[in-house]
């Protein structure tokens, strides 16, 4: 029951900071929200003279393209099914498409522009909030939650610090190639984290009506 309260506590905060940033940016339309963005990407965008950073940031950002993340969530998804993690699977499903429909919601009533892309990559949809922070940031989360809790101590500190260099690089990349504004990476790494913590939720309320110790499925 203390899981279930401290995730409900995480829920509440990441959604509240999330409709916060929404309303800052396209209710109240504050200026300063507008302004910063505008900041971070003229920042970040010095960078693009240095062509072995760029194709880094670009491979690391089409690793979540549609297309291509579909095909390899599917073979992960499979490979956990063969090997009977059945609860894992269904929490990674579960997890994903939540966060993709609370995003294509949000993408629909918001309809902002996106920034110039000077790579010329896909990207037609609204740009707040960001897919790509939403889903890397769940499945990363996810997996840290799922699968490294009987790992040795070495093989903790590798696996952790793979994963949380992919927390930062993929929503990094979204900014970095021009694709999106820092606060829709933030607002999606925010939906993330609320899709992680409500998959969470709804697992261990599971897990109390079948009774502690009995498989779920």
């Amino acid at each position: 029951m203390k899981k279930i309260i401290s995730f409900i506590g995480l829920a509440t905060v990441s959604f509240f900071a999330f409709f916060t940033i929404w309303y800052s940016l396209f209710i109240e339309k504050n200026y300063s929200f507008f302004l910063l963005d505008k900041k971070i990407n003229n920042l970040i965008s010095s960078l693009h003279e240095n062509e072995i950073i760029n194709n880094i940031f670009i491979f690391i950002t089409q690793l979540f393209d549609p297309k291509i993340f579909i095909l390899w969530f599917l073979v992960l998804l499979i490979f956990l099914w063969f090997f009977k993690k059945k609860e894992e699977v269904l929490f990674l499903f579960l997890g994903v498409a939540g966060g993709q429909t609370i995003k294509i919601i949000m993408k629909f009533l918001t309809e902002r522009e996106r920034p110039e892309n000077p790579f010329h990559l896909s990207a037609h949809e609204s740009s707040f909030p960001s897919g790509h922070a939403t889903t890397s940031i769940f499945i990363f989360i996810a997996i840290l939650y799922l699968f490294t809790l009987k790992l040795s101590v070495k093989q903790k500190i590798i696996t952790h610090s793979l994963l949380f260099f992919g927390i930062i690089s993929v929503p990094f990349s979204r900014i970095f190639t021009q694709v999106h504004y820092f606060s829709d990476v933030i607002a999606g790494g925010l939906l993330g984290i609320a899709s992680f913590s409500c998959t969470v939720i709804i697992f261990e309320i599971v897990k109390i009506f079948m009774k502690e110790g009995r498989p779920i499925f």
